[in-house]
């Protein structure tokens, strides 16, 4: 069969390139075997169904039209544009594919003027089951290949052991799966891509994901981080609207939805971390902003306006999501401030109750932990003990101190225990940096208002923070005033 032929040749050739030593030749080695793989790959879809062409080039459509993923979005201007080629190949395709049948070419060569009959004889040549090759015996043929395990008819997925050039095998299952309308087990593929074979580019993605909230601050345009300096892959972006269109977010709660082992599931990623190695950052970030949800159980102010929402079905509860994520507390980290910034009616007001649920109260203290953990690495890289002149004026509250006024609001953590924890870090030295301002908030709006707090607050902001205006602002509000100006 000449697609297996084709399979064969490209998996061939990436085995090679594992003993070759020069870099340059191993390089272009990879470069060879990923275009032989694309080529596979673009074959395999242009012969299959033209159903299965129509249908990628309506994902890829609703791809292009809804970046936003949502009003509240602020799309990247080269997004859209990024996407037409992958529309403008699936066109092509389809068009190559009528144009070759005995309809097409009739239709070609006599035009009717009745648009209504070349619509017709169009529909028909694209309903029909046309395929060039045998899919349901193709897909019999590459799944040996991987040992897969499952039961066909189930929409779970099993996988035995693969090779690490065997992407393009799941990926080619991806799409066959999608040309026989399992939507659910092509999302398990894709998802398997994510999860096995994109690896390599984790500890990239979960750098950008905590640079990218240390980074952000409020009076900047509303935006979901990681967007300005992440390398999309477009290539997958699809797959989001194939979970919108065909109500798939569900599969992205099933934490064993694919594993390598029966035994043992510990192996694979979650499907909400696969689909962020997928799909990228920023993309995977607008997505689930626009399907979570409170947690289970709960319920909030904007429930009831959301009945009416198109996808109001489809919805990830934000603690099931945090729950996938608790074995990468970096992109953890980026999701709850994605949950913080973005959808603070359902995370930090509750306008209608005075304790807010404790699931909630849970997240809020994973996320002060996040918070200790990784706000402070820009702070430990720079920490010379130099402060520069915007240093003296900058009072723009920090991600961290934004979180600590809502939560201190609301309960969501102790004042006592925010306290114990921050001195901790600092390790007793009044010239640390390090979360000298979050310190200085909680002791001034949490403490017992003695001189003894009065100074301590003093010193982180003029030893601490390095910042003349806050301490001389500090010193005119505060009830021991008259003593703090002769400190």
């Amino acid at each position: 069969m000449s697609l297996e032929k084709m399979l064969e040749e490209a998996l061939n050739f990436k085995e090679q390139k594992h003993g070759i030593n020069d870099e340059p030749q191993h390089d272009r080695q990879y470069l060879v075997g990923e275009k032989m793989a694309d080529l596979y790959l673009e074959t395999m879809r242009s012969w299959g169904p033209t159903s299965a062409l129509r249908r990628r080039i309506q994902l890829h459509r609703y791809c292009a039209q809804n970046q936003q993923w949502g009003l509240q979005w602020h799309s990247l201007s080269s997004s859209s544009s990024a996407v037409v080629p992958f529309i403008q190949q699936a066109e092509k395709d389809l068009h190559r594919r009528i144009s070759q049948t005995a309809f097409g070419v009739l239709a070609d060569a006599h035009p009717s003027p009745s648009l209504t009959q070349n619509n017709s004889i169009r529909q028909y040549i694209d309903s029909s089951k046309d395929s060039l090759f045998d899919v349901e015996n193709l897909i019999t043929r590459l799944a040996a290949r991987f040992q897969l395990g499952d039961d066909d008819n189930s929409p779970n997925i099993l996988l035995g052991k693969m090779k690490d050039n065997y992407a393009v095998i799941v990926e080619s299952m991806a799409e066959l799966e999608l040309m026989r309308e399992r939507f659910d087990r092509a999302l398990g593929f894709y998802l398997i891509l994510g999860s096995d074979f994109m690896v390599d580019s984790l500890s990239f993605t979960e750098g950008k994901a905590v640079q990218s909230v240390n980074s952000f601050r409020q009076n900047n345009v509303i935006s979901t981080v990681g967007e300005q300096t992440e390398i999309e892959n477009v290539k997958y972006s699809h797959v989001l609207s194939l979970i919108e269109l065909h109500q798939l977010t569900h599969i992205l709660l099933k934490r064993n939805f694919f594993f390598a082992d029966r035994r043992d599931d510990s192996a694979a990623e979650s499907p909400i971390v696969s689909l962020i190695m997928l799909v990228g950052l920023s993309r995977a970030g607008r997505f689930l902003m626009d399907h979570c949800s409170p947690p289970e159980g709960t319920v909030t102010p904007i429930d009831s306006d959301e009945k009416g929402s198109s996808f109001s079905g489809s919805s990830l509860p934000i603690d099931l999501v945090a729950k996938q994520m608790k074995s990468r507390p970096k992109l953890l980290y980026w999701f709850l401030f994605q949950v913080f910034i973005h959808k603070p009616d359902i995370y930090v007001k509750f306008p209608t109750t005075a304790v807010p649920p404790p699931p909630i109260t849970d997240l809020h203290r994973i996320q002060f932990s996040l918070f200790v953990d990784y706000a402070d690495e820009d702070c430990a890289k720079n920490s010379d003990g130099i402060s520069s002149p915007a240093g003296l004026t900058d009072e723009k509250d920090t991600p961290f101190m934004d979180f600590l006024r809502a939560v201190t609001k609301v309960g969501g953590v102790q004042a006592d225990n925010i306290r114990e924890k921050l001195e901790a870090h600092r390790g007793g030295g009044i010239d640390s940096p390090a979360f000298a301002r979050e310190l200085a908030f909680v002791i001034e709006n949490f403490g017992k208002n003695r001189i003894e707090d009065a100074r301590e607050v003093l010193q982180l902001y003029l030893c601490g923070a390095k910042n003349l205006h806050m301490a001389v602002a500090f010193a005119e509000r505060n009830k021991h005033s008259s003593i703090l100006w002769d400190v």
